[in-house]
């Protein structure tokens, strides 16, 4: 029997049993011809896509929508391993999913994702091995290139009597997946929340933020000890945006065990935090004292659980931890703009430092690896803010919840 009649078939006979409660509720059939609607927002220069339903669902919306962009980017994702590796991708990827066991923690933590994933992969014509790996961007560095891969720049500030909080990043990736600026808005049908995640197709999600007002910013700090378990950082996102406040998400991020060297800036309607996670601490970070703003690049302030791998590093190069391999540029950005004296903080001027090109050129915030700008505003109503490039060329433009 042809597919599409199998489900119409069922569908009337579940309406047909409903009797009269069937008049008030509307059925809609869904069937596995439709096509997901993807919108184009900046003059094409952001995918813009609605998911809802169960997290199978979902995912199965997400990689039919984006299917030739996955399998585009999946290919990409491969010739970057093999040129890393110098391994088949396809036998480098069966190896790492064998000698590591990070799905023990997704099943633990975030088993829907799994059946997202599932769908993200029937949808999109690619392997579930692989669609997995493809989420795992922070722990494969961690554990196949050096400790000192990646550039994003984050910023928090609190609540302040003139101004909601406010977090934000800019979110700096390989080269290879520019182009493909995504933003996912996820409608879980169990709850009265909605998610908005900045991503790449077929990814689960690198940054986003809840209608709750709950945020999350990622920056990788490979110098940190890290893990061939735990959570990955692309559940962890995930996890603490299915949470309904920020005690829940910052006790989600305390109770899980981390997979890789990161630090997550946490925003609430009130307050932001800035946490450095490794496999074995988490310690928050501010700049100073009783701070009403923090921020972050890519080396440790606070914690010190430092990797092996880090640790030759320093000795082989005749640096001490103090010193570190080498010192980050992009940070100054931020604390020359942002010191003690600084007593409120409007959005152009967080703009203004994501857009900033200082240091001649060095090591700078808007940069090359640039894939998009967020800002996230966590009010009561709540803004979705993005320039899908680097922000000191592009504009940003606002998404509604």
């Amino acid at each position: 029997m042809h597919k599409n009649l199998l489900v119409l078939l069922v569908a009337v006979v579940l309406l047909a049993c409903k009797g009269d409660n069937a008049k008030d509720k509307e059925l809609t059939l869904i069937t596995p011809d439709q096509t997901p609607q993807l919108e184009l927002l900046a003059d094409g220069k952001l995918r813009f896509l609605e998911l809802s339903g169960s997290p199978y669902q979902r995912g199965l919306t997400h990689g039919k929508a984006l299917k030739p962009e996955i399998q585009e980017v999946i290919r990409l994702f491969k010739q970057d391993i093999a040129e890393t590796t110098q391994e088949d991708p396809d036998t480098f990827i069966a190896k790492f999913l064998e000698v590591t066991d990070y799905k023990t923690s997704v099943e633990k933590w975030m088993p829907d994702l799994m059946q997202e994933i599932q769908g993200i992969s029937e949808g999109s014509g690619v392997d579930f091995e692989t669609i997995f790996m493809h989420q795992l961007g922070d722990e494969y560095w961690f554990n196949t290139r050096d400790v000192m891969a990646h550039s994003c720049s984050s910023f928090g500030v609190n609540k302040s009597a003139d101004h909601p909080s406010i977090t934000a990043q800019n979110m700096d990736i390989p080269e290879y997946y520019h182009g493909f600026q995504t933003v996912l808005k996820i409608d879980d049908p169990d709850s009265n929340m909605e998610i908005m995640v900045l991503t790449i197709p077929g990814h689960l999600g690198i940054t986003g933020m809840n209608s709750k007002s709950v945020s999350i910013n990622c920056n990788t700090l490979m110098q940190l000890d890290y893990g061939k378990t735990g959570l990955p950082v692309t559940f962890i996102v995930r996890g603490v945006l299915e949470k309904n406040s920020q005690d829940a998400a910052l006790n989600f991020i305390d109770e899980v065990s981390h997979a890789s060297g990161q630090n997550y800036i946490i925003g609430g309607p009130e307050k932001v935090y800035s946490l450095e996670c490794s496999a074995n601490k988490v310690v928050e970070f501010r700049p100073f004292e009783n701070s009403s703003f923090t921020y972050h690049t890519n080396h440790p302030m606070r914690n010190t659980d430092f990797s092996e791998n880090y640790l030759n590093q320093l000795e082989a190069s005749g640096k001490t931890v103090e010193e570190g391999l080498y010192e980050c540029q992009r940070i100054k950005s931020f604390q020359e703009r942002f010191t003690e004296h600084t007593a409120d903080i409007e959005i152009e001027e967080i703009k203004n430092v994501l857009r900033s090109r200082d240091n001649e050129g060095r090591d700078v915030v808007s940069n090359s690896n640039t894939y998009a700008s967020v800002i996230y505003e966590l009010s009561q109503q709540p803004k979705f803010i993005i320039a899908p490039g680097k922000p000191h060329e592009t504009d940003y433009i606002e998404i509604d919840f």
